[in-house]
């Protein structure tokens, strides 16, 4: 596994946008991209459903404040409240109809002129699962044990209807054993 510099090109754009408040990150995992935050100086709301990802945030990030939550339903977080989201590859596990609610409810969450940055599993990630399991809604499928979501171009921008898309684009990252493809989307309130 490589270092991930994704969210190098953003940092300044985050530091800004979060000066009165923590960045939430939703569905933190192992807390990478927390640390990384953190030694650039933004203060971080590590979030996961994982306790076990929680554990290991807490110990990799020892002065981050971390939350158990289930993102797919209400956030603790009152409405307007948040400066900036990031939901690295987190968003994907959902129904359509969920997915939508989930986009919802981040709109609710952030301020106006508020920030979302995310990555979206892509329909080329054939490294890791697109088109493969049993299909349950178009793009969306039973993996083993898992659903997995994966988007196009189409479906992200449905994802932010009534969102300020800044930026949209398809890459393939590094982070895992083998090349994933991914949407990267900057978008504001």
């Amino acid at each position: 596994m490589d270092k991930d510099p994704w969210l190098d090109k953003w940092i300044p754009t985050l530091k800004q946008k979060s000066t009165s408040g923590p960045i939430l990150e939703l569905g933190c995992g192992w807390g990478w991209d927390t640390l990384e935050l953190q030694n650039t100086g933004c203060k971080v709301i590590a979030a996961d459903l994982s306790t076990e990802n929680l554990s290991t945030t807490k110990s990799t990030v020892p002065h981050a404040d971390v939350i158990q939550l289930n993102h797919s339903q209400t956030l603790p977080f009152a409405n307007h409240s948040i400066d900036v989201i990031i939901a690295s590859l987190s968003l994907h596990y959902f129904t359509w109809t969920v997915t939508l609610q989930t986009a919802s409810e981040l709109k609710r969450c952030l301020k106006t002129d508020g920030v979302l940055l995310a990555r979206f599993n892509s329909t080329d990630d054939v490294n890791y699962g697109a088109g493969s399991g049993v299909e349950i809604e178009p793009n969306y499928y039973q993996i083993d044990t898992r659903t997995k979501r994966f988007f196009d171009k189409e479906t992200v921008q449905n994802f932010l209807q009534g969102w300020d898309i800044r930026f949209l684009e398809e890459n393939i990252i590094h982070r895992f054993e083998k090349p994933k493809s991914v949407w990267e989307i900057l978008a504001q309130t």
